[in-house]
């Protein structure tokens, strides 16, 4: 019904199509046909937001030109903020982004929607080792096979052509990925979190028939854990070197705040991990070998941590530990992976003071771009304020730990 439609006017289109006036089995297929459409409108818009990412980044480097920062840090800067997504997402995108224009047959068919977003990335990431020339045969060839395609199986007959074209290039893309090993841990709901592995898939198929293998045996004895319960503490227990895993050491931080000292209840945190109920940290704390439960105080009016004001080079012991309790995660707008430096917001070097008010919690890749030329921080309150080389400015306040007001 709307396969005429310009990718532009689909939703005008969609949102003035008379679909509940027409019959029941009429309207249904209008709607089926109005999500195809949006899809069309969504995929043209992720494209032309490449577009506008690849437009960015060249201006940039001719802004900065030669010697003066990193044009391709400081484009990932800016789309980080002004999407709220973490600088390691904004990267990806980027990178998404360079290779994608030079597959332009590819980039034609996501530009038009005719391909999603998750094809056209797969087709990048096979493609990122060839050569231009061989870029263009296998653009060229891509076009004819990749409408309908599924991301696996766009994947698949993108590898056969790189296999084809060049096979070296094949076998250094399967090193490279082999060689990024990584392991993420992300917070789930409920006092639960979910580790990630990345490595070589004989080890993690090893690792896992290991586990399996023991939580079989130990059901077969009578266990009446569920398999994954078993295999969920046996690898704790393993990694660790602690004899059963329900008595990991914990650290518990028990928020305070006014309504709190009147009595009416408390919140608490888990260190490295973040807020849990009361009941749940009673219970792992009744369970832990050794614990330790500190007293967060919170502000009245914004919920913030409240703090000492120490006068130090470095931000360590108890203040980096007040730092990392207050910020949680980067302190980046947007950002939410693992504080990995502990930063003054006005340099030391310029006479910015080691106090908690001078401090945030930082990732690796934030504090690269905060150095960036063009860039700026400073504070108000107790919110950090980014402003970006193109003047646009963005507020981080700590989160408030009762999970009141801005989060």
């Amino acid at each position: 019904m709307f396969e005429d439609v310009d990718a532009t006017g689909v939703l005008a289109a969609v949102r003035a199509h008379a679909h509940a006036s027409a019959p029941l089995h009429e309207g249904g297929a209008s709607r089926v046909d109005a999500i195809g459409a949006l899809d069309r409108l969504i995929r043209a818009a992720q494209a032309e937001q490449v577009r506008q990412i690849l437009g960015l980044y060249e201006a940039r480097s001719l802004a900065m030109g030669i010697g003066r920062g990193d044009a391709s840090v400081s484009t990932v800067g800016e789309v980080s903020l002004v999407r709220a997504i973490s600088p390691g997402a904004a990267g990806n995108q980027f990178a998404f982004a360079l290779g994608l224009e030079s597959l332009p047959g590819v980039f034609d068919l996501f530009g038009r929607g005719v391909i999603p977003e998750s094809v056209a990335r797969a087709v990048v990431q096979e493609t990122e080792r060839l050569g231009p020339d061989d870029r263009v045969l296998i653009d060229a060839e891509l076009v004819e096979v990749l409408p309908g395609l599924t991301p696996g199986r766009a994947r698949k007959a993108t590898r056969r052509l790189v296999i084809r074209i060049d096979a070296e290039a094949a076998k250094q893309r399967a090193e490279r990925a082999r060689a990024d090993q990584r392991v993420s841990l992300f917070p789930d709901a409920d006092g639960v979190a979910v580790l990630v592995v990345r490595g070589p898939a004989e080890q993690l198929v090893a690792v896992h028939e290991a586990l399996d293998s023991w939580a079989t045996g130990l059901r077969a004895t009578g266990d009446t854990r569920t398999r994954g319960q078993i295999m969920c503490a046996t690898l704790v227990e393993r990694v660790t070197g602690v004899r059963h895993a329900d008595t990991m050491d914990v650290e518990i931080g028990l928020v305070l705040d006014a309504k709190t000292l009147l009595g009416d209840g408390t919140t608490a945190e888990l260190a490295g991990y973040g807020p849990i109920s009361p009941d749940v940290a009673d219970e792992i704390i009744a369970r832990a070998h050794k614990r330790s439960v500190r007293r967060l105080l919170t502000d009245p009016v914004d919920g913030t941590l409240v703090g000492r004001d120490p006068r130090r080079r470095h931000f360590d012991g108890p203040l980096a530990g007040h730092i990392r309790a207050r910020d949680r995660h980067c302190r980046q707008p947007g950002c939410e992976c693992k504080i990995r430096d502990l930063d003054h917001v006005i340099d030391y070097q310029a006479g910015g003071p080691t106090a908690e008010a001078n401090a945030q919690g930082l990732c690796k890749r934030s504090h690269t771009i905060k150095h960036q030329p063009g860039w700026s921080v400073r504070s108000e309150g107790r919110a950090t304020i980014w402003r970006t080389p193109t003047g646009h400015e963005y507020r981080s306040d700590p989160p408030p730990l009762l999970g009141h007001l801005r989060q």
